[in-house]
């Protein structure tokens, strides 16, 4: 008798053992739908989607810190392909010139994004990772403004500019949301 009691056992612990593995990736699916749906409220929710898939985020804090960490890290791709441009024996001194607004300023970006990075993942006012965001998408846009000034000049690094412009852009979206839901608005 001891068998069927032992097999009925081993039945209702493997059935607990399938519903309980079952729970946590539901809830895990529901929270990464919410926070993708967080993703509407930003400039190009198509970027902030495929990040929230890779990144794992659980969370709308969590999303933010890697939307603002895949900003950083194209700051610094778009730095070090300049440099690259700029050390190549064929670029001219005009082009050099222009990129150097670009090189500085992408170090601006890159600064100040690396802060507001540090803001969201140690808890300092929601508020300060904003005004920290904020002044980035200014830095990026003014390596477009310096070849935008010089017609017949084209930008070497239009390009990732403009994927990193949309990358800050839905960094700040996100930190906003962060900030009012903080605030409970």
């Amino acid at each position: 008798m001891a068998r069927p009691t032992t097999l009925l056992a081993t039945l209702l612990i493997a059935a607990l053992a399938a519903t309980a593995s079952a729970m946590p990736r539901a809830t895990r699916r529901l929270l990464a739908d919410n926070v993708a749906s967080a993703c509407q409220y930003v400039t190009v929710p198509q970027l902030c989607t495929s990040l929230a898939e890779r990144s794992g985020a659980t969370s709308f804090q969590a999303l933010t810190v890697a939307a603002v960490n895949e900003a950083v890290s194209t700051a610094e791709e778009a730095k070090a392909t300049v440099d690259r441009i700029i050390a190549a024996p064929i670029t001219d001194e005009k082009l050099k010139a222009n990129l150097g607004v670009c090189l500085e300023n992408f170090g601006y970006a890159v600064d100040t994004l690396q802060k507001a990075a540090t803001d969201l993942q140690t808890g300092a006012d929601h508020s300060q990772s904003v005004s920290h965001i904020s002044p980035a998408i200014t830095y990026v846009g003014k390596c477009n403004d310096v070849f935008s000034e010089n017609p017949g000049l084209v930008s070497p690094v239009a390009d990732i500019t403009s994927i990193l412009k949309k990358l800050v852009s839905n960094s700040l979206g996100l930190a906003i949301g962060v900030h009012m839901q903080a605030s409970g608005n």
